[in-house]
């Protein structure tokens, strides 16, 4: 029998989370009760705009990377959260993550189980159609209302798996226990918002079903106890799946100390102990959890796996870890997914009393961070799903040394990033380079730097990342997620597209052009940076290489995600070869690249990039300056609908004039003084006057400047801090410098926009 099982998986969870120990707190209650009690630490938080259908996209899409989407046959959705009493879920999945045209879709449920149900279904169907694929998502949020009993084994998550005929991760074993029960332990009826559970009932019958359906599925397999290396459970909180591991010990007559039989789910339970309950993925992300966190080499190993669903459906099954499945896992991802922005017990209350419109009324959602997705708005009874800009999902395949869980400032402010002056770097393979770039953002002088006034800007913890692995072939395999994007290139083919963009830079120069039309695809520029240090250096690629370029700057909001690329691409190639790259050839061959993006580049958001901190650019002298410590905060927009190099083409008129200069000029100045003399009332000032000059060329669309216009009169200062817009509502990003943090959220949601965290760091350019 062919093998059949999981090929990839991935999780995806809300950005935001409470701690147990502040709701604790909140409710007057022994922390001892949650963090023993349970064995529960923190509970994920969804926002509005966050729902099963984003967790749900967010997850597959990671779990994809690499899959051949036309090998998709069938999308199971499994939940017990459901949006619709009629339409799928997974319909609108398939229109976010654009599956084929015959994909069939279906929604599962039966509380918890409902995921397992739909693995098990796709099991025959993949033994019969081997060449085929099935998506399999669990997705859900649990509710029980604020002050209630159940409210500390909240979460939210979703977990996607690609099941497929020999898969790489597990496969499947054919034998199960199943056992099935009319019981009244956890229940939702449809006129309510939040579930109903017997607490006590319930934890009895998930005893009583597992010691049922493994007696069955030691029936048909002949299996025991000690046949299994480790074991997942469904996780409705951690203390009940090590009560529950310890009766199975129990009735199968092993007698092992807690320590010791705990040895067994340990890894298992670590990422629900930081999500909470998550219903139909639960089960599955304590997979995933084992699989990133278990130092042992499980290849070959037995894993056993108990799902169990309220109402009741339990299912004793087992797998079996496949070699090599380390290099299928996204472990690093799923680590910095789980750095989370921490909430304070009024944000939590907030988010949870968030009530979505009921009536068919149009309702715009506020901005927050979740992920490539949102829900938008409901209109006339219709979610309106998008794609977005994101600063959250776009997270690299490995662990940035900056990003360390507790650098990130997650109010928003601003803040010196120590955590990365003393991390370790991670561990690599010789054979695979990773580099890192970070992105930027300009404090002044945005546009008149381009005409060769001074600016400042300051690097901060978002970046592109490139990673560069050999392949056989002698091709170069471009592998860049974030733009859905994979090609395989010669370096023939690489050199002649090289060409052909700088001949449109040309005509570019020579007005025949649009920059737009110089770079219509915005995969070619990773491509072009690699030809142009490729043709510069005279190399001859040995043998194939892999370039896979992730990143988590918006793209579009002037924040240097262009320079990042460029720079992480170039310099991880030259690593990877071994060449001598000075710092100035570096700078030199990726401002060419730029100019591709932007027409004509200043090099600021290189000379950023490349050195990191707080920098003060004058033409060709670049000095240091401290990373300023003023309560700031980034507010995003929304993308431009106008590209940099339009507002930079669009603008230059403006800067014939000695005048305009001047006063971009002096306002830099005065905000370089403010900065090193640490003086608040002259960096809003500077902040402020900024903005007059950004209005007076035309970069500041009209809701925009009417942000800002509410800002200032609650005494605060904003302005764009990229190359804004010259048509569109959206400007990308804008600097708010403001003493009160709830006044800035509050506003910023009155508007639709969000609070982007961000801090500043002290690195530049550099490899793992």
């Amino acid at each position: 029998m062919v093998n059949v099982g999981i090929d990839t998986l991935a999780i995806y969870t809300s950005r935001y989370a409470l701690t147990l120990a502040q709701l604790a707190e909140s409710r007057g209650i022994d922390p001892d009760k949650y963090r023993v009690g349970l064995g529960q630490l923190n509970m994920s938080v969804p926002p509005p705009g966050e729902d099963i259908v984003t967790m749900a996209a967010n997850a597959a899409k990671k779990a994809l990377s690499g899959i051949d989407l036309n090998d998709i046959e069938m999308l199971l959705f499994a939940t017990e959260s459901g949006i619709d009493q009629s339409k799928a879920a997974g319909t609108y999945v398939h229109d976010l993550l654009g599956l084929p045209l015959n994909c069939r879709i279906v929604e599962l449920k039966q509380a918890c189980y409902a995921g397992t149900a739909a693995v098990q279904l796709a099991l025959p169907f993949l033994r019969e159609n081997q060449h085929k694929k099935i998506l399999v998502i669990a997705s859900d949020i649990a509710r029980y209302g604020l002050g209630t009993t159940g409210e500390s084994s909240q979460g939210a998550a979703a977990i996607a798996m690609v099941l497929s005929a020999n898969p790489r991760i597990i496969a499947f074993e054919p034998e199960y226990g199943v056992a099935t029960e009319n019981a009244m332990d956890f229940w939702r009826p449809n006129y309510l918002h939040e579930a109903l559970v017997d607490g006590k009932y319930s934890s009895k019958l998930y005893l009583t079903m597992l010691e049922k359906s493994f007696k069955q599925y030691h029936a048909k397999s002949g299996r025991g106890i000690k046949d299994h290396a480790y074991y997942c459970y469904h996780s409705p909180v951690p203390r009940l799946v090590e009560k529950a591991h310890q009766y199975l010990l129990k009735i199968n007559n092993e007698r092992l100390a807690e320590e010791e039989a705990n040895h067994f789910i340990q890894d298992a339970l670590h990422y629900a102990r930081a999500i909470g309950n998550s219903y139909t993925a639960s089960l599955y992300v304590g997979l995933a959890s084992l699989l990133d966190l278990t130092q042992e080499d499980l290849a070959g190993k037995r894993i056993g796996f108990y799902s169990y669903g309220s109402g009741c459906v339990a299912e004793y099954f087992s797998g079996i870890v496949q070699p090599g499945y380390q290099k299928a896992l996204h472990t690093a991802y799923h680590s910095k997914l789980l750095a989370r922005q921490q909430l304070t017990f009024r944000e939590y209350e907030e988010f949870y009393r968030f009530q979505y419109n009921e009536s068919g009324e149009a309702q715009e959602m506020p901005h927050f961070d979740t992920g490539c997705f949102r829900l938008a708005k409901l209109d006339q009874h219709k979610r309106i799903y998008e794609k977005v800009a994101t600063t959250s999902e776009l997270f690299s395949s490995i662990v940035v040394e900056e990003t360390v869980s507790n650098i990130v400032n997650f109010t928003g402010v601003i803040a010196h990033d120590k955590t990365a002056e003393t991390a370790q770097p991670v561990k690599k393979n010789a054979s695979v380079i990773q580099v890192y770039a970070p992105g930027k953002l300009i404090l002044s002088g945005e546009h008149a730097v381009v005409h060769g006034q001074p600016a400042l800007a300051m690097a901060i913890n978002r970046y592109a990342i490139a990673t560069i692995t050999r392949e056989d072939s002698k091709q170069v395999l471009f592998d860049l997620a974030d733009l859905s994007h994979h090609s395989s290139l010669s370096v023939a083919a690489l050199s002649h597209l090289k060409s052909k963009l700088k001949e449109k830079y040309h005509r570019f120069i020579r007005g025949d052009y649009s920059v737009r039309e110089v770079l219509q695809k915005p995969f070619e520029l990773a491509q072009f940076a690699l030809s142009i240090l490729t043709d510069s250096m005279n190399l001859n690629l040995p043998h194939g290489v892999k370039v896979r370029v992730e990143s988590d700057i918006p793209i579009g909001c002037g924040m240097g995600s262009s320079a990042a690329t460029i720079l992480s691409v170039m310099q991880a190639v030259s690593r990877y070869l071994q060449l001598s790259l000075p710092e100035e050839k570096l700078f030199a061959l990726a401002l060419e690249a730029e100019n591709m993006q932007h027409g004509q580049s200043s090099g600021l958001d290189l000379r950023v990039a490349l050195n990191g901190g707080c920098l003060y650019v004058d033409k060709d002298i670049v000095e240091a300056r401290p990373i300023p410590e003023f309560p700031l905060f980034l507010v995003n927009t929304g993308t431009p609908l106008s590209s940099t190099g339009q507002c930079v083409e669009k603008v230059a008129p403006y800067f014939a004039s000695n005048a305009m200069k001047n006063q971009f000029a002096a306002v830099t100045r005065a905000m370089d003084s403010a900065i090193q003399q640490k003086s608040w009332s002259a960096m809003q000032a500077a902040v402020r006057e900024n903005h007059a000059l950004l209005v007076a060329i035309g970069v500041v669309p009209e809701k925009v400047q009417q942000f800002i216009q509410t800002i200032e009169r609650a005494g605060g200062a904003a302005k764009v801090c990229g190359a804004g817009a010259i048509y569109g509502d959206h400007a990308g990003a804008v600097l708010v410098a403001m003493d009160d943090e709830n006044g800035v959220k509050t506003m910023s949601e009155r508007f639709g926009y969000n609070v982007i965290p961000i801090a500043g760091v002290t690195r530049g350019v550099h490899a793992a």
